[in-house]
């Protein structure tokens, strides 16, 4: 509904106004575009084209220049947040034109604009609404991140331990297989490549008989027997010999042969020897059959193809029962840290938590003041506060807020006792105590007036004019109480332009603004006496 809207924010209070529909809820959600949330494509008009949101503000005075440095960007008095959605749903952001991420706006807008919308009285309830009020007051957000730094450390080393006493746990439960695993390949007593030899030797043990009869019969060719080999030859040799020096071949062929015949003396040697020191031994044969089955069972079992790898395993058995051994040490030593971090952790929260209790009345008189001021004159508004037994994200504190408008009615959760008119004034006479304490340049309500009308919006807006004398307090309303008090009018209407409905927004002339309030007096039908009454309710305020 919106093309193209420019809006400049007074200071004081500026109320904005506008029937029902002409886009009110769109300026808001665009400001929270640039304050970080999400953006919901569904509230684009046309889906096809690109959407972007800029504001400018005022941040001198407001000690934000560590924010800068800290994200490395150029502070400006005159800072610039631009955020650009393209048709596909993807956003950039820019501060002071220098691309920035999602999550520096969030904690930068923090800073700059508190925007309460219409959903958001329902809040009060929550635990870190009621928390952001307490720590504000009680000047304890430094506390707070103090602690929080102090307690993820401790989470980080109570995981730690966890982790470790849980596979402790699991080891001691094998240990003891671990320990028989270990000590059946010490008994084993393997050495490197003894599964090879041992082969080796079953393969000549096995075919001893064979051996010795093959031997013995080449030895006899070779030397032994009456016509043998080497007697052969050495005969062709001399022939040979006779003849060498007619012709070179002859000669070759008997330096060849002549090599031959030593070869073959050499073999025969081995054989020989090989016959004399072979000695057959039947036990011998049985322990190394024993003992390869032995190796073969345990390679079975451990999953494994060659026995050298069996010693592998026996190191690492040994290592794995060393850290069993030492993860007892470790855990021991584990748990005096945490302990000690826990001891840290707990200090840190008892001294966030007195900071905090210490604000706690201040805070309920100044909210009954307040709700006094706002027509509630029997209001008690209490801070329950009890301690939890162990230490969280927030420290050991648990608060439940308590209300009761009425005498003789003792305090419940607000849940249970306010109406919606009195819900608004509470959470208004909050905002205006943190408001007041914090240096925070700009406040938007969306109808924080819902449930009121008369004199209690009368009240509400001036409370809301008396805001605006140190801020930027912006509020979008229907009652024409609040918006008499407005030093600022902006109103939000339609129109028909090329067969489109648009939104809009002007500032009002004294003379627009009177006839403004008329309407919202009176209806459509502007009256002489909703006139009067519109001037009156400006005169007064």
């Amino acid at each position: 509904m919106i093309e193209d809207i420019e809006i400049n924010f007074q200071k004081g209070l500026t109320v904005i106004t506008g029937e029902t529909g002409a886009g009110k809820s769109i300026l808001l959600g665009a400001l929270s575009l640039i304050l970080g949330n999400r953006a919901d494509r569904s509230m684009f008009k046309d889906q096809t084209k690109k959407c972007i949101i800029e504001g400018l503000f005022s941040i001198n005075g407001y000690q934000l220049e560590s924010f800068f440095e800290d994200h490395d960007l150029d502070f400006e008095n005159e800072t610039v947040i631009r955020r650009e959605i393209n048709a596909q749903g993807k956003s950039r952001i820019f501060i002071n034109d220098t691309p920035a991420s999602l999550e520096s706006i969030k904690q930068l807008g923090d800073s700059l604009l508190d925007v309460h919308s219409q959903n958001q009285s329902l809040k009060i309830n929550d635990f870190d609404f009621q928390l952001d009020l307490i720590d504000s007051m009680s000047n304890s957000l430094a506390d707070l991140v103090a602690y929080q730094k102090e307690y993820e450390l401790y989470k980080a080393l109570h995981s730690e331990y966890e982790q470790t006493l849980i596979k402790l746990k699991e080891d001691q439960k094998e240990e003891d297989y671990l320990k028989f695993q270990l000590d059946e390949l010490e008994n084993l007593k393997l050495k490197e490549d003894e599964e090879q030899e041992l082969e080796e030797e079953y393969n000549l043990l096995s075919n001893g008989e064979v051996l010795i009869q093959q031997v013995q019969e080449a030895n006899n060719l070779l030397s032994e027997s009456e016509i043998n080999v080497r007697s052969l030859l050495n005969q062709v040799r001399q022939n040979l010999s006779q003849i060498s020096n007619i012709n070179p071949t002859f000669k070759e062929l008997h330096d060849r042969l002549q090599s031959n015949i030593i070869d073959l003396e050499d073999i025969n040697i081995e054989l020989e020897r090989f016959s004399s020191d072979f000695e057959f031994s039947p036990e011998r044969l049985q322990y190394i059959d024993n003992r390869l089955s032995e190796i073969h069972r345990i390679k079975k079992k451990h999953f494994v193809s060659e026995a050298n790898e069996l010693i592998k395993i026996q190191g690492d058995l040994a290592l794995k029962l060393n850290q069993i051994t030492n993860s007892d040490e470790y855990l021991k030593s584990l748990k005096a840290a945490l302990d000690e971090k826990h001891k840290s952790a707990l200090q840190l929260a008892e001294s966030l938590s007195s900071k905090r209790k210490k604000s706690i009345s201040s805070i309920q008189k100044n909210i009954d003041d307040t709700l006094k001021f706002l027509e509630i004159p029997n209001a008690r508004f209490i801070i329950d506060h009890q301690k939890n037994e162990n230490i969280g994200l927030y420290g050991i504190d648990h608060f439940d807020f308590l209300f009761s408008a009425n005498k003789g009615l003792e305090p419940v959760k607000i849940a249970k006792a306010a109406s919606g008119g009195e819900v608004s004034r509470l959470v208004l006479a909050i905002k205006n105590l943190i408001a007041n304490h914090k240096k925070l340049p700009t406040i938007l309500f969306d109808e924080i007036d819902t449930g009121v009308s008369g004199e209690i919006a009368n009240k509400m807006g001036d409370l809301l004019k008396q805001m605006g004398q140190n801020r930027q307090v912006i509020s979008i309303t229907h009652l024409p109480q609040i918006a008499a008090k407005g030093e600022n009018h902006l109103y939000v209407y339609k129109e028909d332009k090329a067969n489109k409905t648009i939104s809009n927004l002007k500032k009002l002339t004294n003379t627009e603004r009177v006839e403004e309030l008329a309407k919202m007096l009176s209806g459509k039908t502007i009256t002489e006496a909703s006139l009067n009454n519109a001037k009156e309710l400006i005169l007064n305020s």
